[in-house]
Order: C-alpha cells, then structure tokens, then sequence
C-alpha cells in the first residue's frame, strides 16, 4: 500500500500552496529519481485560453510522455485520485513505473498531492497549470467534451472524491462486458453548475411558478425532482451500448452515514447506489425499506 511510502515532508494536506515533493520508495526516505520508461515523450505548451482564468500566462513548456498525459487525463476527469488506485489501474501495479511518471508531473508542478492523516494515504490532483496541458490536447485521445478539474475541495471530502475513480472502473466494466463503451464522465461538479446556473434565472419568479420551472430545469439535464429537490449523482457516465445507441447511468456512492431520506431520494430519482462492503453492511437494512426496495452494489 501507497500509505507506507516514504515522504520528502509532511506538510498539511489543506494547504493553501500546491505540495509538488517527490515520492520516494518505500523506507527510502529520497526522492525517487527513476526516469519514466515511455519512450514517446511531448514538449507540451500551457494553454492560457483554460477557462479557469482570464489572465494571460507566460508559456511553458513541459516534458510529458504519452503516458503521462494520461495519467494527468485520469486525474483532471475525476479531481482526485488515490496514488495506490492510480498505480492497481493506469500501472498495473507497476509501482516502480507509478512513482517515476508520477514523480516527474510533481516537479515539473503539474500534479499536487495530499496526505491523510493518520494512515497516510496518498491523494493527486491537477495544478492549474496542470489543467490546462490535458486541456491543450484535445484531439489526440481525449474527448473534446470532457471537463478537467484541478485542485482538492474539501479535506475531510477527499477519500470520498478519490472513491468516485473505484465507482467508474466498477461500472466501467459492466458497460465494457455488455458490449458497450464509456464516451464521457461527468461529475456532480458539472450538473451542480449547470442546474444553479438555470435555477439562478428562476429567482425572481413567485415560488409556486420556481416549482414548476425547476421540473423544468431537471428534464433538461436528465435529472429528477424529488421532494422538491433537484437530485444528482456523483457520477454519471454517457456512453454507447453494442448496437451504439446513446445511453447514460447515474451513479452514487452512499457512505454509512446516509440518512434514510437521502438514500430514499437517491433511490426515487432512478440512481444505481453503490458503497464501500463496510458501509453496505451498515445501509442494506435501509435499502429493504419498502420507500425505497433497491439493491445496493459493493465496490
């Protein structure tokens, strides 16, 4: 596990400055100085049109393999990424190969990483300049449509938001195993934006006409009221199916500290809920509620 991994400083996870040290092997105590082993490599320039900013940015460029970039593409589609999921899936479980690939993208200051206390978990994000080099790339094997996030939200959030990369790889394989094929991610992030966007432009209609504009608002993002509130997933995956038709699921990841309400909102707005095996224990009970009678999937 990533967790034993020794670290060049431990300074705190929250930190308001991205936090670029090198990852040494295990019970080295030193950066790791092995070269990626991808022998395509790309000089890659920032792109200062990145919509996180209006301000013009010197450019720079950058040394990033092929791999790299995906790597980086895997880490801005889903925000956060555990170093130890990361290695299972990109790598193989090639940890030699991981921390060299990783360890460049932290000093060239396009990755950050954050450490949980007090098992040490290792957690990536993008940098802002980071965000805008897979953004640079469209075209060249990512989705033109697909959104790139940099940065941590909330600390105590962050083995939650890591979790959302296990939830794509599990659903990820039944679509591939029914013979479809995953076109694009969309995190809650994305919807939460474009459902306040429209529901901003409700606020100076009377109440009983919000209600009925925000049904409204849902439908056109494929989403549900209920109870009053528009729901949405953590996850929600576009993609095609064997005969290529156009097809998407939202998914959740519940924790054990989901309320009986939300699990019976998630449930009533048509989400397929998954959980960790500790916290499906602790939620099955709930599930078998008649209000809402719907299995729940073990990542």
């Amino acid at each position: 596990m990533f967790r034993d991994f020794s670290i060049d400083d431990e300074r705190e996870p929250n930190s308001s400055r991205a936090d670029n040290s090198t990852l040494g092997r295990s019970g080295s105590g030193q950066a790791d100085s092995s070269h990626p082993r991808s022998t395509r490599s790309q000089r890659l320039s920032a792109d200062s049109r990145s919509p996180m900013s209006r301000d013009e940015v010197p450019e720079r460029s950058y040394e990033v393999s092929e791999s790299q970039a995906k790597t980086m593409a895997d880490v801005g589609t889903f925000r956060t990424i555990a170093l130890s999921d990361l290695t299972r899936v990109r790598y193989a479980g090639n940890e030699k190969q991981a921390l060299g690939e990783v360890n460049n993208l932290l000093r060239q200051k396009l990755l950050r990483r954050s450490i949980s206390q007090p098992d040490r978990s290792i957690y990536l994000t993008l940098t802002p300049e980071g965000q805008r080099v897979p953004l640079a790339r469209n075209g060249q094997g990512v989705d033109e449509n697909q959104v790139f996030y940099h940065g941590f939200v909330k600390t105590r959030e962050t083995e939650h938001d890591a979790a959302i990369y296990q939830l794509y790889q599990k659903e990820a394989e039944n679509i591939t195993a029914s013979g479809g094929k995953v076109t694009r991610v969309i995190l809650d992030f994305e919807l939460k934006k474009s459902v306040n966007r429209k529901l901003a432009r409700l606020s100076s209609l009377p109440e009983d006409e919000q209600a009925e504009r925000k049904s409204e608002v849902a439908n056109e993002d494929g989403l549900t009221v209920v109870k009053g509130r528009i729901q949405i997933p953590d996850l929600r995956l576009e993609y095609e199916d064997r005969d290529h038709n156009p097809a998407k699921v939202d998914l959740e990841l519940a924790t054990g500290h989901y309320r009986h309400a939300s699990l019976a909102a998630k449930s009533g707005a048509g989400f397929k809920i998954y959980a960790s095996a500790s916290d499906a224990v602790r939620l099955r009970p709930a599930m078998a509620d008649p209000e809402i009678m719907q299995e729940i999937f073990s990542l």
